[in-house]
């Protein structure tokens, strides 16, 4: 069990209280996540496959703590587990979600704000966090596709956002 705190936020995304992350996801507390997508210039997306779950994942994502802005917790989510320091400037935000996903033992209702960069990134540049990344991809844009026609394979988050946010954009 993670003792990781993180903030509690009501119906309009307003910090109310912090408790670990355990407890949040147990009870279906609402909480606050950032995800960031990489395109390079060829027009591919950068995912990851998770450690833990062995899903394809955003390309980078986590929760951060109350000092914390979406766009500041996304830049060191980025920065933890692919291993690339990247200025705030280069993220844009896309999106601004409220996703729920219910599984036995853990109910994850959150605020998300869904990031974006451009950059040309080799995947020999990165250096992953391996205790939270077990690999890394680019994907072409029907290789996304094909990809996401196998949904046992990707987070239930991914799914949604590559679906409705990152496809339009490649």
């Amino acid at each position: 069990m993670s003792k990781e705190m993180i903030p509690i936020v009501d119906e309009k995304d307003e910090i109310i209280d912090i408790k670990p992350i355990s407890e949040v996801h147990k009870s279906g507390l609402i909480h606050r996540e950032a995800y960031v997508y990489l395109i390079n210039f060829r027009q591919e997306v950068l995912l990851q496959k998770r450690t833990d779950t062995g899903l394809w994942d955003h390309s980078a994502s986590g929760h951060f703590s109350k000092n914390e802005s979406y766009i500041d917790g996304a830049k060191r989510e980025f920065e933890e587990e692919l291993g690339i320091n990247i200025n705030i400037y280069e993220l844009k935000k896309i999106a601004y979600e409220r996703l729920t996903s219910v599984k036995p033992h853990k109910n994850n209702v959150r605020f998300a704000e869904i990031f974006l960069i451009k950059k040309n990134i080799p995947i020999n540049e990165f250096n992953i966090d391996h205790n939270e990344v077990k690999e890394i991809k680019y994907f072409k844009k029907q290789e996304l596709i094909d990809l996401l026609s196998k949904p046992h394979l990707v987070a239930n988050s991914a799914k949604k956002i590559i679906k409705k946010h990152i496809l339009n954009i490649m």
